[in-house]
Order: C-alpha cells, then structure tokens, then sequence
C-alpha cells in the first residue's frame, strides 16, 4: 500500500464541514499536527446547505441547551478572533405564534428557558406589528429571544480552516477516505484512501451522514441516519425583516422522529437582502434532490406569516443530510473499541450552532487524554453494543497522544 505525504501527522479529521473544520481549528490550538481530508471541498454537504442560525430554545434537554450556551460563547469569540469575516449576527430571533393557544405554549416554554438563564419577551398585537412591520397582521402574538445569532456556515468552514492551516495544518480537497487500518492492539494506523494511506496516531470521524460508512469499515456501527432538509433562497427583498423568525411549531419538528415529512417555517434576511426559507425534516436515505412539493410547502408556510412574499420570486433550492441521532444529542469522543479513533457526528440541525464546542471537546480528548467539560453528556459510550463483529463496545476514555515535534 502506497503511502501519502510526509508521516509527521498527529491526527487525520475526516470530513470537511463545518465540525471536522472546528476540530481541526481546536487540535491545531493545542499544538497537533492536523490532516484534514474531504472528498468534495469544504462546506460542499449539508454546512452549505442549512441556515446558519445560532439557537438555544429549541434545545429540548438541559443537557443540548448547555452544549449551545458554550458553543455559542465559543462562536461569539471567534467572530471577533478569526481573520476571515464570517458575517456574525446576534440579531435575536423571533417565535411566532398564529392562534392563542400556541402563544401560551409559548410563553410556558419562555418561562423554563428563563429559569435556565436565556431571556425573553413577549410581543402582541401593535408592539408586534412594530417590531416586525411585514409580518401579518393576524399572529397572536410572538416571544423574542435577544441572545440568538446567526452566521454564514460557508464562510465560517473556511475561517475555522483557514486559521488551522496558518497553525500548520494540512487540508486536502477532492480526497475520500475509504476506510481505517488497524495496526498493533486493535489500534487505528491509518486512513485508507483511493490514492494511498495516511498514517496518524489519531482520526476523527467529522464525516456528517457518512461517519457510519466509515467506522464499519472497522466493525463500529454508529446509530447516525441521514435526515434530509430542504430550503429555499427568494429574490431580494430589502428590509423586508429585521430579525430572523421561526415558527412555534419548529421546535417540536426538530425534536420529533416521526417518518412523515414535517415543514416548519424559517426566515433569515442574508447579507445580500435575499431571504432565506425553510424547512423540512424527513428520513429519506442519502437522497439529496429537491422535491417540489415540499418547496410549495415551505412557500405557503412562508407567505401565511410575511404576506409581501407572494410577490417576490425563488431564485435557487437546496437539500441537504443532517446526521441524526436517536436521543437528538450528537457523538462526540474516543471509541474505546477502536483504540485512535474519535467521532463527532450525530448533530442533526445543531452541527452550525455545536461546531466550536465539539472541536474544543475533540481538543481536549486527543491532546490531553481525558474528558474535557461536557464531553460527559455526548460520549458515544451511551450507545454501548453498536459493533458489527460483536467483539468489543464504545467504551472508555483513550490516552493523549504522545508529545513530540513542537509539543
């Protein structure tokens, strides 16, 4: 077997989104020498095919809703560090409600989030209307979260990789891992590629809906499925919003696994004035096409809300694959079962709003070998017996890498 590069790399990432771009931004902070790999370009799956919308009240456990508090400090800072501009927005977000009903439900789940510390207020009728001029004038009313913020994923994949490679690290486009060899002990040696291997002493599986194919090639079965979502890009409408809106029911589409295909509005104005619309949830394999009936779902529901856009025109659609996991909390850490080998997947629609805190998690396992803060609460661990060859489980905790180099 051929060999690829120089074998001076202390960790392989595997996936060239926006998670295996923060991985790679953290390990290379902590002094290894990174590799990283994609098999398309960077941001070209479901980190350019998604929102950008930085959230915690939709985080349905306390557990998810403490990942987002840090993780979105981390992005807060790293909007102010990364040289490259990642159009960061902490505009608030609004949550609007059609009937009286869903405005009271509403207004219960404001008032848990409020004793987790994230603040809220309330709007209706006329203060509505001012806040928000073009939304129809028939909602119950809405709650307004001041903390969310926004980015663009695109540009942020690119910073966080940008920043890695002025700290050394390597990025390879058009490169696609086929698998992992084990060496002595079971241990991970290498990433298997159409073009030869590339030896490290660690790989991270960043590789969305596709790390499952990639960890059975060693007899890991992970629970990740991809979850296809769908939007939709309007003509410019300057000024049409001020803050990016989401309906009440959203919340609960995120949290559900019904196999239905379910629609919940999402607005956000991007920097260009064009607005961006979603989106749809559904279990449908690796399909990334479009469908049309799911874009005239996504328009009616878009329209109910802003009127104005009945006038205004769709200039391109998308899909993308969100790796979903069972308990809708992603798998972030070593497999004990494969001695080298770390996974961060399973994020679902949080991979833009987690990225930061999984790469800083990914840090500290490698480079220091132990749990770092809240990697208790996405171990993969607690999916215990998903191996293929029956031999061995996601188990504990891994040893850091040895210091040499620049260490």
């Amino acid at each position: 077997m051929s060999h690829l590069g120089a074998p001076q790399t202390d960790v392989v990432v595997v996936g060239g989104g926006i998670v295996g771009a923060a991985c790679a931004y953290f390990l290379t902070a902590s002094g290894l020498r990174v590799r990283l790999i994609e098999r398309d370009f960077p941001a070209s799956g479901t980190s350019r095919a998604c929102d950008g919308l930085l959230l915690h009240h939709d985080k349905g456990s306390a557990a998810e809703l403490a990942l987002a508090r840090a993780s979105n400090a981390l992005w807060e800072e790293l909007s102010r560090s990364l040289d490259a501009g990642i159009e960061y927005r902490r505009q608030g977000a609004l949550v609007l409600a059609e009937s009286a009903e869903a405005l009271a439900a509403a207004q219960v789940r404001a008032l848990e989030l409020d004793r987790e510390g994230v603040r809220s207020e309330t709007l209706a009728g006329g203060a509505l209307r001012e806040f928000e001029p073009a939304l129809a004038p028939d909602l119950a009313g809405a709650i307004y979260y001041p903390g969310e913020a926004q980015l663009d994923a695109r540009l942020a994949t690119r910073a966080l990789l940008e920043a890695a490679q002025r700290r050394g690290a390597t990025v390879d486009a058009g490169l696609a891992a086929t698998g992992l060899r084990l060496g002595a002990g079971g241990r991970v040696a290498a990433v298997v590629t159409a073009a030869g291997e590339i030896a490290a002493e660690a790989v991270v599986c960043a590789a969305g809906v596709w790390s499952a194919e990639l960890t059975r090639s060693v007899g890991v079965d992970l629970p990740v499925r991809p979850r296809k979502g769908e939007i939709l890009v309007t003509s410019r409408v300057p000024g049409l919003l001020r803050h990016p809106l989401l309906e009440s029911s959203y919340t609960a589409s995120v949290q559900s696994a019904a196999a239905a295909t379910g629609v919940a509005l999402v607005a956000e104005m991007t920097a260009g004035d064009t607005l961006l619309l979603g989106s749809t949830r559904q279990f449908a394999g690796f399909d990334r096409s479009v469908s049309t009936a799911a874009l005239h779902a996504i328009a009616a529901r878009a329209v109910r809300f802003l009127p104005a856009l009945a006038r205004a025109s769709v200039m391109r659609s998308y899909a993308g694959l969100r790796p979903w996991s069972p308990d809708h909390m992603p798998l972030v850490g070593p497999v004990a079962a494969v001695p080298g080998l770390f996974v961060a997947t399973g994020h679902e629609g949080a991979g833009i709003c987690l990225a930061p805190v999984t790469g800083q998690i990914i840090a500290g396992w490698i480079a220091g070998g132990r749990a770092p803060a809240l990697a208790e609460l996405v171990r993969p661990e607690r999916f215990a017996g998903e191996r293929t060859s029956g031999e061995a489980t996601l188990g504990e905790g891994t040893s850091p890498l040895p210091r040499k180099g620049r260490f």
